[in-house]
């Protein structure tokens, strides 16, 4: 599992603050506990699905799109692809997937995205 120590790295290196997505409560804890670090919209939607707002949704790395290689598929915990992270959003988020940081998703009103990372 990836470390606070990580994931602070790696967003200074992406010349994001930790401050501004990290809220101060969850760097004091100790224990691993998922973090709200971005909303966002889905990108490429499957207009057929209709999520519930808090549905729990699986964020998998896709780099095999060759045009997006940071690319971050959503799907449901059934394994139906509903869209992707946006591109512009999912730079830094597949970097911290790639080094072991379990994130997923909540669908939340207005076709937005909560996504979670887990600190450990």
């Amino acid at each position: 599992m990836i470390g606070r120590r990580q994931v602070l790295g790696t967003l200074a290196l992406a010349g994001v603050p930790a401050a501004a997505v990290l809220p101060s409560a969850a760097l004091a804890r100790g224990r691993a506990e998922p973090v709200e670090v971005l909303t966002t919209h889905l990108a490429n939607p499957d207009r057929s699905f209709r999520p519930t707002p808090g549905q729990r949704l699986v964020l998998r790395r896709d780099p095999s799109r060759a045009f997006d290689p940071a690319a971050i598929a959503v799907e449901t915990e059934a394994g139906q692809r509903v869209g992707v992270v946006p591109p512009a959003r999912a730079a830094v988020l597949s970097r911290l997937m790639d080094q072991g940081a379990p994130a997923h998703a909540e669908a939340a009103p207005g076709g937005r995205l909560r996504v979670f990372l887990t600190l450990g």
